[in-house]
């Protein structure tokens, strides 16, 4: 088994009042696998306003600014709106959808934003007649590493060297703070002067500027303060004394497809909703008080035939841990189905939030402790995330210049182990709330040291010179929404700062 669950692994020691909170229970964990979590992943990928940066610091928003840094990280992704997808699957109810959720939306005052799902399933180049296309990390990391040795055989640049089964466990650096040795657990990887540059990255970030002086290393955000932690004894002064990530509501609904009247004028012709069809959308939303995020990653579906669907269904699906079940799907038949994963971040505010280094275990690799906890902050958000979820699940269930359909219906899980069923009645906070946090970061966050800051603006641990952090570690706040565009985002502005001598034409966004 080398997907979902069973494959995480979990490089630390949970603390108890983390595992002992219902609403918590653990957090997800590593994929050390080739692809890592890229192979088996969500694919949004919004872009955030700069006002939902919150608390970044101003070399970060500038940074963002750049009119290279969304385009090139949206290219590597693939980034694409659901509404531009129209392969017959995303089609009329993707704008049915879109029109539904239109801003402003009165009767969901808590959101901010709503638009169609960026997805990262573009097509990989113009010619492609495939249409959903998810991006993840292998095919395009061995893509560079084919061009890397022909311009290597050319003389005009290097190899790119991947090393697999390899545990980096910890890094050494010299009196005058540069590092020039890797320890790992296929020995040590060492090198003499300071031109090498060691990159620590989270996630499915790719540095695509090659270099022959500099070493690029890609690990998740943990990882990356577990290393911190156990290489420089000063980054325990600040790394991993803040910890953020996000919470998770899950809510499936239903209304017949009556109360979405003939979306498609094919359908309309046929007199019958006689294909399988998907729409994505994003709604995000903020606390009026703490102005803590959140967003809901709506998934609409309607399945004729869920048997003879069900491949389809399952390829083009955007989020797989947010998808109908079979059990849903099998006597909706003649309705549209909504899944609602909501996600909300954890406030940055709060020191009971850490993750800090275990003198009880030897092992350097696993030698860590991690505490998640909630604040009155933090539940209060997760109320109104709650809150909003339901008053979008009933905007989308009303036809225009009417009322929310009176046959609207919730799955409810049988928490008798027995098959699930749908009900009218919405479901209760302990079945919608999914224990597991989320897209962990804040780790070593970019600051100045009195500020509780880990990092430069180059994601260099203060006091070291030539080590760079990158990917959701730096964030100084979570956020809500999903974090895989803009830490590739950053870990491009690095490498174009790294490597200022390669120039990039501005694309659009």
């Amino acid at each position: 088994m080398v997907l979902g669950g069973p494959s995480e692994t979990f490089p630390w020691t949970l603390s108890g009042k983390t595992f002992k909170d219902p609403q918590l229970r653990y957090c997800h964990g590593s994929c050390p696998f080739f692809g890592g979590r890229s192979t088996f992943w969500s694919a949004w990928s919004p872009q955030p306003e700069l006002d939902e940066m919150r608390k970044y610091p101003d070399q970060m928003i500038q940074a963002t600014k750049d009119p290279v840094f969304w385009p090139e990280a949206k290219r590597l992704l693939n980034v694409s709106s659901a509404a531009n997808i129209d392969d017959t699957i995303f089609a009329g109810l993707q704008t049915e959808i879109d029109k539904r959720l239109e801003m402003p939306l009165p009767h969901v005052p808590s959101a901010t934003q709503s638009y169609p799902a960026q997805l990262s399933v573009g097509r990989r180049s113009p010619t492609s007649t495939l249409r959903f296309n998810k991006f993840s990390v292998p095919g395009p990391l061995l893509g560079i590493y084919e061009n890397q040795k022909k311009r290597a055989h050319d003389d005009s640049g290097s190899l790119l060297d991947i090393m697999l089964n390899c545990v980096v466990e910890k890094l050494t650096a010299d009196d005058d703070g540069v590092v020039r040795a890797v320890k790992t657990s296929r020995g040590t990887i060492s090198w003499q002067g300071e031109d090498t540059k060691v990159v620590l990255c989270a996630g499915v970030s790719i540095l695509s500027l090659a270099c022959p002086t500099r070493t690029y290393k890609m690990i998740q955000a943990f990882p990356a303060a577990t290393i911190l932690l156990n290489s420089f004894p000063s980054c325990a002064r600040t790394v991993g004394k803040r910890v953020t990530g996000h919470f998770l509501t899950h809510i499936v609904a239903r209304v017949p497809i009556s109360d979405f009247g003939r979306w498609s004028p094919d359908l309309a012709k046929s007199h019958q909703f006689s294909r399988l069809e998907i729409a994505a959308h994003y709604l995000a939303g903020m606390h009026p008080k703490s102005n803590q995020q959140y967003h809901v990653q709506i998934t609409a579906i309607h399945s004729p035939d869920p048997e003879q669907d069900a491949e389809d269904a399952a390829r083009e699906c955007p989020d797989y841990a947010a998808a109908a079940t079979v059990d849903q799907l099998k006597d909706s038949t003649k309705h549209v189905v909504f899944v609602c994963a909501a996600l909300g971040e954890f406030t940055e505010d709060n020191p009971d939030n850490w993750f800090k280094l275990d003198p009880n275990n030897s092992d350097i690799t696993t030698n860590m402790k991690l505490q998640y906890t909630t604040t009155e902050q933090d539940r209060e958000l997760w109320d109104l995330m709650d809150k909003a979820t339901f008053e979008t699940i009933d905007v989308m269930s009303t036809p225009p210049n009417s009322q929310p359909s009176k046959e609207l219906e919730y799955w409810h899980s049988n928490k008798t182990g027995q098959a699930g069923f749908w009900a009218k009645d919405r479901p209760g906070m302990s079945d919608i709330r999914v224990p597991g946090i989320v897209h962990e970061a804040s780790t070593a966050f970019v600051g100045d040291e009195a500020e509780g800051g880990s990092v430069d603006e180059l994601g260099r641990p203060h006091g070291i010179s030539n080590v760079c952090v990158t990917g959701g570690a730096l964030f100084p706040t979570a956020g809500s929404w999903n974090p895989t565009l803009t830490m590739c985002g950053f870990t491009q502005h690095l490498a174009r700062k790294l490597q200022p001598e390669v120039s990039l034409p501005v694309r659009q966004s």
